[in-house]
């Protein structure tokens, strides 16, 4: 009996050892497929959160896709509108006149240091800073004086001007030889830069420049044949002192050899004298104007061009009138010119002086080609007309 229940008691313990034996294999076995699906588990929301950054960006890549897809039509919109406008502008083109320019040539001549440059760009260039000038061979301004409008062309009328340094006279003269110049302006002053007083020997030196063996070979058949006005500016006019006539007197007496020399090419061309100062714009409009009056021909005036040769002409007036009191008065303030009153019968009324009314001609006191006191050449009053 013992034994059996040894037997017995060995059978269950050696049953008990395969049971946990079997239970630890499977316990391991379970624990591998727990920690499987430990790891199949953070795969799955690794995936699960890549699937969803995929999502939003394909959602991302969509929405900028539209985007594309709006632009692109935005752009086509904005092609297809800028070639309606090209087309229309071509059309427009079509019907508007040709443009074309008409250029005349103003040489500017001196010795270094009279205030070309500054005397030129005065006109070409109003807002220019004349303190921060240097010297230069040749500069070219341009400007437009006016436009003429016909149904088939636009013409623009530009004057250029050649601006020469002082050293630089030979090329210049090659310059008057070579091509078709329609002005010329000689710049003389009465002082050298940042001068107090009048320079004697700087005056003799500009003299002996311009003397009349020289001007023969600045003057020569196509020149004389192209050019339409040939100008005279005595600058740095605001060294002397006194009344703008004794102002203009005195730069007279100092260049009367050149001013004579001038005078004999009247025959040929047009010739005028003026005193002013680039630096303060004294006579600068006087200068510019009349190579306007003197270079463009009737035809090329604009509506602009003359308002402001009617202000330029009251300027002239006001100027003649502080030079030359007795010539800036009216006729009403001049008993000499007055024309005697009439009754409607036409008879004098009375007391009215039997005074014949004078020639147009007559009252046209510094008429073109009159000589003034210093040599130089009286600018011409205008008429009611305006008319020289």
């Amino acid at each position: 009996m013992a034994a059996e229940f040894a037997i017995l008691f060995g059978l269950g313990t050696l049953g008990c050892g395969a049971g946990m034996a079997w239970l630890a294999a499977r316990t391991a076995a379970l624990k591998g497929q727990l920690r499987e699906a430990a790891r199949n588990a953070d795969s799955l929301r690794q995936a699960s959160a890549q699937l969803e950054l995929l999502r939003t960006e394909r959602a991302q890549d969509r929405e900028a896709l539209e985007r594309a897809r709006s632009d692109e039509r935005q752009k086509v919109e904005w092609l297809d509108a800028q070639q309606r406008e090209i087309e229309w502008l071509r059309r427009e083109l079509d019907t508007r006149p040709k443009v074309t320019q008409k250029r005349y040539k103003i040489l500017t001549l001196g010795i270094k240091g009279t205030g070309k440059t500054s005397l030129t760009l005065k006109w070409a260039n109003p807002l220019v800073d004349l303190g921060k000038l240097q010297g230069t061979k040749i500069e070219r301004y341009e400007r437009t004086v006016s436009h003429v409008s016909t149904k088939e062309e636009l013409t623009e009328h530009i004057f250029e001007i050649g601006d020469w340094g002082g050293e630089h006279l030979v090329e210049a003269q090659h310059e008057l030889v070579v091509d078709e110049v329609h002005g010329l302006l000689l710049v003389v002053d009465l002082v050298a830069r940042d001068g107090r007083q009048v320079d004697p020997a700087r005056i003799e030196d500009q003299i002996r420049e311009f003397q009349p063996q020289s001007l023969r070979y600045f003057f020569g058949s196509k020149t004389l044949t192209a050019c339409k006005s040939v100008v005279l500016f005595i600058n740095k006019s605001d060294v002397l002192s006194g009344t703008p006539a004794e102002v203009e007197q005195e730069a007279h007496r100092h260049y009367q050899p050149l001013i004579s020399a001038i005078e004999r090419l009247k025959n040929h061309v047009d010739t005028r004298v003026l005193v002013g100062s680039a630096s303060y714009g004294h006579s600068t409009h006087h200068l510019f104007s009349h190579f306007v009056e003197r270079i463009l021909p009737k035809h090329a005036y604009d509506g602009q061009l003359l308002q402001r040769k009617r202000r330029a002409r009251v300027r002239h007036r006001q100027s003649l009138a502080r030079r030359h009191p007795a010539r800036g008065r009216s006729r009403r303030d001049r008993p000499d010119l007055r024309v005697p009153d009439r009754r409607r019968d036409g008879s004098r009324g009375q007391g009215a002086p039997a005074v014949r009314p004078r020639d147009r001609r007559d009252r046209s006191r510094g008429a073109p080609g009159v000589a003034a006191r210093g040599g130089g050449r009286v600018p011409p009053p205008h008429d009611e007309r305006g008319r020289a």
